[in-house]
C-alpha cells in the first residue's frame, strides 16, 4: 500500500516540482540573452524619435537635474541645437506620452506621441502628423487648458486627448524654463 500511494500522490508532486523547475530556467535564461537586445531596440527607437523632434540634433545626453511636474525625461542635444523632452498627461484612454522637440531659442520644433491608449480613429486623431504640424514654432503656452489659447486648435470629439497633447508641450516648455535653456 506505501508504493502505490507514493506512485499516486507523491511521484506527480516530484515531476511537477521538476517540469516548473525547468521551465523556470529556461525562462530566465531566455530572458538574460533577450534583455540586452529588448534595452537596445528601445534606446534606438528613443533616439531616432528624438531625431524627428529636433533634427538639428545630433545626439543626445540625458538631463540630471530636476524635472518639472509631468515630465518623463529630459536629453540634451550634445551640440545645443535645443532638448528632447517627453512628458506625459491623462488622455481620454489613460496616460498620453508625448516626446516634444525644443530648440536653442524655446521653440517647439517637432511632437510625437510615443505611447497612448486612446481610441482609434477618435482620440488618435489628435496624434496626426497633421494636427501635431501646429506646434511647430509654439514657445508660450497660456497653460491650463487647450480651450484657453487661441494658438492651438484642438480636435472636435477629441478634446481630451488635444488637451493632453498640449499639457504635454506646456510641461516640456516648463522644463525648458527650469533648465535655464540649453546649456
Amino acid at each position: 500500500m506505501k508504493n502505490s500511494n507514493f506512485k499516486e500522490n507523491i511521484f506527480p508532486a516530484i515531476v511537477l516540482v521538476c517540469i516548473c523547475l525547468v521551465v523556470t530556467l529556461a525562462l530566465a535564461g531566455t530572458y538574460s540573452v533577450a534583455n540586452p537586445k529588448i534595452l537596445d531596440n528601445q534606446q534606438k527607437a528613443a533616439d531616432e524619435a528624438r531625431m524627428l523632434v529636433l533634427p538639428d540634433g545630433d545626439s543626445f545626453t540625458a538631463y540630471n537635474g530636476k524635472l518639472a511636474e509631468g515630465v518623463l525625461d529630459c536629453y540634451m542635444a550634445d551640440n545645443r541645437a535645443g532638448m528632447a523632452v517627453t512628458s506625459e498627461y491623462k488622455g481620454f484612454g489613460g496616460a498620453v506620452k508625448v516626446m516634444i522637440g525644443i530648440n536653442a531659442n524655446g521653440e517647439v520644433t517637432g511632437v510625437t506621441v510615443t505611447e497612448h491608449g486612446e481610441t482609434p480613429g477618435l482620440g488618435t486623431k489628435a496624434m496626426t502628423v497633421e494636427y501635431l504640424e501646429q506646434y511647430k514654432g509654439f514657445a508660450d503656452a497660456v497653460g491650463g487648458h487647450i480651450n484657453n489659447d487661441e494658438n492651438i486648435d484642438a480636435i472636435t470629439g477629441a478634446t481630451i486627448t488635444s488637451n493632453a497633447v498640449y499639457c504635454s508641450v506646456v510641461e516640456a516648455l516648463d522644463q525648458f524654463k527650469k533648465c535655464g535653456g540649453v546649456k
